[in-house]
């Protein structure tokens, strides 16, 4: 009886022993996986996939507590992914479904978040927004120009990057251009007048200044 109940302890153990084995494992590979990442988030977003293979599922992500991180990471890939792609008329569907997809999850980031991080997705969602363009049916050049529903969407979108994080100074920069670029169409943005993307994902087609949000 007793060597039954000391072979069962011992099949335990070493169970445990192994599964604390491969736990260690998925945890380096997630902390490898973070890191690479964040060098190709610059260099080539999309081969930045955010996820390792694993040995135990999503154990160690639970552990390590960095779903956030992933989610944000993915956004800014999305983001880095469409924000310099030109629209033609030959890609116009094209770009306006993957910039839908990187304001969507930027949103997405925004609304579960606070602080830092709220306020980057929220200016990145606002540089996208403020840049939506569509095709000119001039041949000669590529996007039409700005929207002012565009603009005003990402005013409130820069202002609500402010907010989140009075520190940011690139969103106070990129809410600077996109009031200027109103004004140069004699259109003041006073409060309550705009509403951002970041409440729900995305705003329509529109025109563009490029901002400086990443």
């Amino acid at each position: 009886m007793r060597t039954a109940i000391g072979l069962g302890v011992a099949a335990l153990l070493l169970v445990l022993a192994v599964l604390a084995a491969l736990l260690a494992a998925d945890v380096r590979g997630w902390e490898k996986t973070l890191r690479e990442d964040d060098a190709l988030l610059q260099a080539s977003p999309a081969a930045a996939n955010g996820r390792p293979d694993t040995h135990l599922g999503s154990l160690a992500e639970r552990t390590l507590g960095v779903r956030d991180d992933v989610r944000a990471r993915l956004a800014i890939g999305l983001y880095l992914q469409n924000i310099n792609v030109p629209v033609r008329l030959d890609n116009a569907q094209q770009v306006a479904l993957g910039r839908s997809r990187a304001e969507q999850a930027l949103a997405s980031v925004a609304r579960s978040s606070e602080g830092a991080r709220a306020s980057q997705a929220e200016t990145l969602l606002g540089v996208l927004v403020l840049t939506d363009v569509g095709p000119s049916n001039d041949p000669f050049q590529e996007t039409a120009g700005i929207d002012p529903d565009q603009a005003q969407a990402s005013v409130a979108d820069f202002q609500d990057a402010v907010r989140a994080d009075p520190a940011n100074a690139v969103a106070k920069y990129d809410l600077e251009l996109a009031l200027r670029a109103l004004l140069a169409q004699g259109i003041r943005v006073g409060a309550g007048q705009q509403t951002g993307a970041g409440a729900t994902g995305r705003r329509g087609a529109g025109g563009g200044v490029p901002g400086s949000g990443y």
